[in-house]
């Protein structure tokens, strides 16, 4: 899974390297809230930034999935969701504004965990 992220963090930080004041990563190196948004907004006329947009929230579906899926097969307990995992560009995007309505706060925001959290809410899952 780690490696997944590194991948994801490195197409992310690839794609803003043609913007002079580009957002980073968190000083922990994770994706940064900050990193998505600017990354969204770009994604309207940048299609490599769109690119990188639904590599990253691919990304993340699939790995939550595969996670579930191997963490059962390992013996834990399993997720039970009352609906379907969905995952898209403006759910990802609601879901960081809500969390972190502060601005100033999304360069040191990991998005990952937030986004990941908001699909097991909608999801239903317990």
């Amino acid at each position: 899974m780690r490696f997944v992220f590194v991948v994801l963090a490195l197409l992310l930080a690839g794609s803003t390297i043609a913007t002079a004041h580009a957002a980073s990563s968190t000083s922990k190196g994770q994706i940064s809230v900050a990193q998505v948004m600017e990354m969204a907004t770009r994604a309207q006329s940048d299609a490599a930034a769109r690119t990188t947009v639904i590599a990253y929230l691919a990304g993340i579906g699939e790995t939550t999935g595969l996670m579930m899926s191997e963490s059962q097969a390992r013996g834990a307990a399993p997720v039970h969701c009352t609906a379907a995992f969905s995952l898209d560009e403006s759910v990802a995007i609601a879901a960081l504004s809500a969390a972190v309505p502060d601005q100033a706060l999304w360069t040191e925001t990991a998005a990952t965990p937030i986004i990941i959290a908001d699909m097991f809410s909608r999801g239903g899952c317990r």
